[in-house]
């Protein structure tokens, strides 16, 4: 024992903790205010004894090193979103601020851990970030592959403005060395530059998929920096999923959307489905569907002022093209009562923003030549299919039936309401050799309007007349626009996924009608089986580099053989029979049966029919990858749209005089 007088064996510890902790025997952080004064909010009693207190190292936040361009193999991509840093002297206490407890339940456990792996996951996802930006062309390549796409691609979907894709793909990949600009904060401008990464991988896919034939040499030039498009297309998929979603970013936004795009074309419509999802929930986090007033604060920052209200005009632009969308089949995932965001304005974005006045034709500009036209064209239609379904007439037997005629009328307007250069019928073509994308961009919109109306009209063709008349005069005009768009279609554009969904389903329905009801008039015959044998050789034209015309391709064909048996039946040999009740209905249940027992031929991965085999010409491209046989578009896709087709109550009033006054171009 030490005597007394002698020195203390008992080795007294140097007081690092404030007085209230040092009092009440709690772990202090050592900060000022402390965390359990801040927690106790009594900051004014928290004091050190001594007149210095050092922060421990583990506290120092160190400096994040810049990144190099990504040409070079580095990232311009850094995680934002760092989780808080646990030393491993706080291991077994809580990680609730303000609390001082040793760690003894699971769920104190699960979440301090959680943080931890948080902060684990931060490290890797920037490793895996710039793992994967790494393996983008370099620069040059780039550019030459974004020419192409807003040449060649972009109008099929307009769902990039150049103007404000070029002004980040000036400032990608090193956002700290630029000054901000007047319509993003720089946080937003740092987060759209992170996801801009995933875009350009999207971009540089979906190009690859119609990179015309004189761009060969500088695919081949640069082969080993060039991947394939479904590799470009998977790993900016994979950057989204390791940046996270919603991304709260545009660029994200535009990068999923153009990835459901690239899945549509390959035939998987499942998964574009998902990833198409994924664009409209990060959209709606972004607030894309609320409109947002933009007001003047003061008269010194008018240049401010219009650069946000152009880019509020862009996101406008986004959002319409997410809403009008083709459902195929599946529920909507937008609900316009959910929205109140006003359509953008009928004008292309200015060159300057910061010093352009909005109105509706702008005065450097030709009013025939405006891009979001065909835009703002087809979200009226998506409007229309919003009211289609809320009265319910996708349904059979509607109660009131003559909303089916309104809404057909409707659609026949915004037809006619439809700018010159871009109006099916009768045309403006002065600005064809301009912009060379303008015939088929005719052809599209006609044909969106008219497989709307076969939508309409479908559930109805056994209970109306007057619905089997307009579907049937939809599916012709919709198969006749096809194959003029195909006849203009260029070889490399043969993977683009409406030039065969469009014809399959026109084709598909036409022969379902004449089936059911075979005309009598040799001439209406000789014109339905010429046109069904022009989509037939089309598709097969096709089948090879588009998995839509290689499934529907088998189905049309086998269409077109039971419609042959049906014009050598019989009962069809003479004048035209009225319809006994129930016939329709013995019949399409006969049709579903045949067109159900034939062979999917998966060698070719088409469904095919035997008996009437049919090879597809040497085009002189190189073979596209096989995709191989999806289940999203193959028979039983189509065969589902018979299920749509209810059979009548009521007898058949005049079940052939659909064919009259009939117009086949």
């Amino acid at each position: 024992m030490p005597t007394a007088g002698s020195p203390s064996l008992k080795r007294k510890r140097v007081v690092e903790s404030c007085s209230e902790c040092y009092r009440r025997k709690q772990k202090c952080d050592r900060k000022h205010p402390c965390n359990n004064c801040s927690a106790r909010n009594v900051p004014g009693k928290c004091t050190f004894n001594t007149s210095t207190v050092s922060r421990p190292e583990a506290c120092i936040q160190q400096p994040s090193t810049s990144t190099n361009d990504v040409g070079q193999g580095q990232s311009p991509i850094q995680d934002d979103r760092e989780s808080s840093q646990l030393d491993s002297g706080s291991l077994g206490y809580s990680s609730v601020p303000g609390s001082n407890a040793f760690i003894l339940g699971n769920d104190e456990f699960e979440k301090m851990n959680a943080v931890q792996s948080s902060a684990f996951n931060s490290r890797v996802a920037r490793k895996n970030t710039q793992t994967l930006v790494s393996k983008l062309p370099p620069r040059p390549v780039l550019q030459t592959l974004v020419n192409v796409f807003f040449a060649e691609v972009n109008w099929h979907y307009f769902i990039l403005e150049r103007y404000y894709f070029d002004d980040l793909f000036s400032r990608w990949p090193h956002s700290e060395e630029l000054e901000p600009v007047s319509y993003l904060r720089p946080e937003e401008l740092s987060r759209e530059l992170r996801y801009f990464s995933a875009l350009l991988f999207q971009v540089v896919s979906l190009t690859l998929q119609f990179l015309p034939p004189d761009h060969l040499d500088m695919a081949q030039f640069s082969a080993d920096a060039l991947g394939t498009s479904q590799t470009y297309s998977d790993l900016g998929d994979e950057l989204l999923s390791v940046l996270g979603r919603p991304g709260a970013a545009l660029s994200g936004v535009q990068a999923d959307f153009l990835r459901s795009s690239w899945l549509k074309n390959v035939g998987r419509g499942t998964e574009a489905w998902h990833a198409f999802g994924n664009a409209i929930r990060q959209a709606q986090e972004l607030g894309l569907h609320r409109q947002k007033e933009i007001r003047q604060p003061d008269e010194t920052n008018i240049s401010k002022t219009l650069s946000s209200f152009w880019y509020e005009e862009n996101k406008k632009r986004l959002w319409i093209n997410l809403f009008m969308a083709m459902i195929l089949g599946r529920p909507r995932m937008i609900h316009r009562d959910d929205c109140d965001a006003k359509p953008p304005m009928e004008c292309s974005i200015p060159k300057n923003p910061s010093t352009a006045v909005p109105m509706a034709v702008r005065l450097d500009e030709n009013p025939g030549i405006i891009p979001v036209s065909a835009s703002l064209f087809r979200y009226a239609i998506a409007c229309k299919v919003h009211d289609m379904r809320a009265i319910k007439l996708d349904r059979p037997h509607p109660k009131v039936y003559s909303m089916v005629r309104k809404i057909h009328e409707d659609v026949d307007l915004l037809m006619d309401g439809l700018l010159p250069s871009i109006r099916p019928d009768c045309p403006d073509t002065s600005w064809d050799l301009e912009l060379p994308y303008l015939p088929q961009l005719r052809e599209e919109l006609k044909v969106m309007a008219n497989i709307f109306i076969v939508n309409l009209h479908r559930p109805h063709i056994i209970s109306s007349t007057e619905s089997r008349k307009a579907a049937l005069q939809a599916a012709i005009a919709t198969l006749d626009f096809q194959l003029r768009s195909f006849a203009q279609t260029k070889p490399y554009q043969y993977h683009l996924f409406s030039l065969a969904f469009y014809m399959v389903d026109a084709s598909f329905l036409l022969s379902v009608i004449t089936i059911l009801y075979p005309p009598e008039n040799h001439e209406t015959r000789q014109n339905i089986e010429t046109s069904l044998r022009r989509s037939i050789d089309s598709l097969s034209t096709m089948r090879d580099y588009n998995p839509i015309a290689k499934a529907g391709f088998g189905v049309v064909q086998r269409c077109y053989s039971k419609l042959r048996e049906a014009f050598k039946s019989p009962n069809n040999a003479s004048g035209p029979h009225p319809a006994p009740h129930g016939s329709s209905t013995i019949r399409l249940q006969s049709l579903m049966r045949d067109l159900s027992d034939y062979t999917i031929d998966l060698s070719r991965g088409s469904l095919l029919d035997p008996s009437q085999p049919t090879h597809s010409p040497d085009l002189g491209l190189p073979t596209p990858p096989f995709y191989g046989l999806q289940d999203s578009f193959d028979q039983g896709y189509w065969l589902e749209q018979l299920n749509q087709i209810q059979p009548s109550l009521i007898f058949e009033q005049d079940p052939h005089g659909m064919w009259e006054n009939l117009s086949f171009d």
